[in-house]
């Protein structure tokens, strides 16, 4: 293909995956994200100043973002995380060339990568998947260039920055670590990347280090066994028994993901392209994303993207491209059920007639406006942060997590409350001696949604309502004497 038709492709992946920032649906776990960079660019620490449930890295990487463009974090986040994802894409492409497959089939496999389900779920979200993803593409780069020390360690550093972003990617680590440790000839090279790792990694631990009780409990404890508890609540233990394999299954068959795995197992031969170390690497990394995936409880779609660099690089290098027409019949219908996500995504916004980033930035402000016509400049709780790191108001960061560590029972004690500064439904923790300013509450879009039991909590407080704002109800109440510094104070805390 020639140069030009390539960056014709490339400008056109990468505006799709923009465009897909724009107009994917809003998902509540964007909220904490968001709400942690802020909190990040502010000068505050994840698990001592404020909760986060996932290894402490993301924050930390965009929190440039928040002083580059002020009033803009949401929408700069998910564009971001678009770009994070076309560098991956890039990387798979490159690293496919570097093993040696064809311009065609390296174009091809990085060409459908996005257009996996799992891909697209993420990749127009403020949430935490792309940068790890990107981390992981770079590492199966440069670890499978030339044999260099410097390469094994810049893998390692990359695999272990991934981990400390999001720790499901702990475990292609583990895999790829394995596979060169019993790989005769490798092991001076294997310590190298597990030397990498550990500078990777060294920030997570240091961060953690600081208030090691909270990040046991928010980063390890709170993902093993809050869904458990979430889910049978609200009558669906079933997701988290061996129908969630069956989900797995369904979300690799939507898009090229499935058949592209099923076209490297057609690839393997005795004695055959396995037997080259780069490649088991790729295949242990593939592995390893795919075990991450499935230990998850409830598995979610983005759970399989650890997987799906290395699996395509597998693809561009190892795969015999579909001669027949059988088989290229195959792959047109996994790549329509690919397209079928954003399509439904468009019709939406099509019939809401509003793009979904536009409309948070947009109801942010009106909400921020309304706030300023009722109090001053005091720190705000929601359940949707989301919807206020760009009002111009700083969030309470007791509800830094969102809906997550609101909604559980029996895992927070009253102590712990106090301790970790955090709020759940049945731990108020410090809002009766430091009640916040104001409420902001949305409108539950499901019935599942904690927002009523913070309602609850804010009529306990001597709270009302005072306005609304689209599906948002602000809830003030008027100030005890010194009430107001108790609240400053509370925010000046940790």
């Amino acid at each position: 293909m020639p140069f030009r038709r390539l960056l014709l492709l490339s400008a056109i992946i990468l505006c799709s995956l923009l465009f897909i920032a724009l107009i994917r649906p809003v998902s509540r776990d964007e909220g904490q994200y968001v709400a942690a960079t802020a909190f990040v660019a502010a000068g505050r620490l994840p698990y001592r100043d404020f909760a986060y449930l996932q290894t402490p890295l993301q924050p930390f990487a965009l929190a440039p973002i928040a002083w580059l463009f002020p009033g803009w974090l949401f929408a700069t986040s998910r564009l971001a995380n678009a770009l994070l994802g076309f560098a991956t894409v890039l990387l798979v492409y490159v690293a496919s060339r570097q093993l040696g497959a064809e311009r065609r089939a390296a174009i091809a496999a990085a060409a459908l990568l996005p257009l996996c389900f799992a891909f697209l779920w993420a990749v127009g979200l403020a949430r935490n998947d792309m940068l790890p993803a990107a981390l992981l593409a770079f590492a199966m780069w440069v670890w499978t260039g030339p044999r260099r020390g410097w390469a094994y360690l810049s893998a390692g550093i990359a695999l272990g920055l991934a981990a400390g972003v999001k720790i499901s990617y702990a475990v292609p680590l583990a895999t790829t670590l394995a596979i060169s440790l019993f790989t005769p000839g490798e092991r001076r090279h294997t310590l190298i990347v597990a030397i990498g790792s550990a500078i990777g990694l060294a920030p997570s631990i240091v961060i953690a280090a600081i208030d090691p009780s909270a990040f046991f409990f928010e980063a390890i404890t709170y993902p093993a066994k809050a869904p458990l508890l979430w889910y049978t609540e609200v009558g669906k233990p079933s997701r988290l028994g061996p129908q969630r394999f069956l989900y797995l299954l369904n979300v690799a068959a939507l898009g090229p993901a499935l058949i592209a795995a099923i076209e490297v197992g057609r690839a393997w031969r005795p004695n055959g392209w396995h037997c080259d170390h780069r490649h088991r690497i790729l295949l242990a990394a593939a592995a390893g994303g795919l075990v991450s995936a499935m230990l998850n409880r409830p598995f979610q779609p983005p759970y399989l993207i650890p997987a799906l660099p290395p699996l395509f690089v597998l693809t561009a290098v190892v795969c015999d491209w579909p001669r027949t027409r059988l088989r290229q019949a195959a792959w047109a219908v996994f790549i329509a059920l690919g397209l079928i996500a954003p399509v439904r995504w468009l019709h939406k916004d099509w019939k809401a007639r509003q793009l979904p980033l536009i409309s948070v930035e947009s109801a942010s402000r009106e909400i921020g406006t309304e706030l300023r016509e009722r109090i001053g400049d005091e720190p705000v709780a929601t359940l949707s942060p989301e919807y206020l790191v760009d009002s111009g108001y700083r969030l309470d960061p007791r509800f830094a997590a969102g809906p997550f560590l609101f909604r559980t029972r029996g895992m927070v004690s009253e102590r712990d409350a106090r301790e970790w500064n955090v709020v759940a439904r049945d731990q108020v923790g410090t809002l009766p001696t430091a009640p916040p300013v104001a409420i902001v509450i949305q409108d539950p879009p499901e019935r599942v949604d904690p927002d009523p039991d913070l309602a609850r909590q804010a009529r306990a407080l001597g709270f009302v309502p005072a306005t609304r704002v689209r599906n948002f109800t602000i809830w003030t109440r008027t100030l005890k004497s010194g009430e107001g510094a108790r609240c400053r104070s509370q925010d000046q805390g940790r």
